[in-house]
């Protein structure tokens, strides 16, 4: 099978155009529902130890606890996973970013943010929770905001 891509930045990020013959269908449905099925991650409860599927939308921020995971949901709730945090960095494609050696954030989830000391961002989430951005990472998150704005 033969694959052609033309990229259009005129194209809304949402959307994307196949042409097919139509003996193809049937794979090409597959593959629409691959595309949108929800991602979700597997976590662990630290009340009762228990495996738990959460869905990316509801992630507010990973942060590191050694050799754990520790996830942060909108709702308050915290789990764990037996992951690194440079494990995750595959989250880029859904918005989540690195903003400082030992957090990850969901862009999505940002409310506001502002300068802060020593050339440092700070950010407020949803949630009314601030976390500051290294100056390192700084850069890059003022772009993927200033993106997201558009």
């Amino acid at each position: 099978m033969n694959i052609n891509f033309t990229w259009v930045k005129e194209k809304a990020l949402n959307e994307i155009d196949i042409f097919a013959n139509p003996e193809n269908k049937p794979r090409l449905l597959h593959l629409e529902k691959h595309l949108n099925q929800e991602q979700e991650i597997l976590a662990i409860d630290p009340k009762n130890n228990r495996s738990i599927k959460l869905p990316l939308h509801q992630i507010e921020s990973f942060e590191t606890m050694g050799h754990l995971v520790k996830v942060n949901l909108l709702n308050q709730q915290n789990y764990l996973m037996q992951k690194r945090l440079k494990e995750l960095i595959n989250l880029e494609m859904e918005n989540f970013y690195r903003i400082n050696n030992s957090q990850i954030l969901n862009l999505s989830s940002i409310q506001s943010f502002q300068l802060g000391e020593h050339a440092r961002l700070e950010v407020q989430t949803k949630t009314d929770t601030t976390y500051v951005v290294s100056r390192h990472y700084a850069k890059n998150i003022k772009e993927r905001l200033s993106c997201s704005n558009n």
